[in-house]
């Protein structure tokens, strides 16, 4: 366990001097509408805040949802991406907490991750 947690205490140590927390949006603002994404690489930090496990969805362009990691208490997942992408965050039961969409910011930051702090 310390094996796997080691590395992201120091990619979080390493990044956060310059790195750019995004603001959450409505869940409902990335749910179930289609949207285009320019193709430019970015990357998100998605840190787990909250007292109780989250799930990840990465919001398709169709709209549809496609899972793609769970967090526990405190846990975080450093997310390949692409500028205008759309992630949902929901409750273990399911239901929808916030939303994060990928900036212009991270694709001019030389491959320094975005924070999403998940609340």
């Amino acid at each position: 366990m310390l094996r796997r947690v080691l590395p992201c205490m120091l990619l979080m140590s390493s990044t956060s001097a310059f790195a750019q927390e995004i603001d959450s949006v409505p869940a409902d603002a990335v749910v179930g509408h289609p949207y285009f994404s320019p193709n430019a690489p970015s990357q998100i930090l998605f840190i787990n805040v909250r007292n109780r496990p989250v799930r990840i969805f990465w919001v398709a362009f169709d709209g549809t949802e496609r899972p793609y990691a769970q967090l526990t208490e405190g846990q975080q997942v450093l997310q390949p991406t692409f500028v205008a992408h759309r992630w949902l965050i929901k409750d273990d039961d399911g239901t929808p907490l916030e939303g994060f969409i990928s900036t212009r910011a991270a694709a001019r930051s030389n491959g320094t991750p975005q924070i999403a702090l998940i609340r």
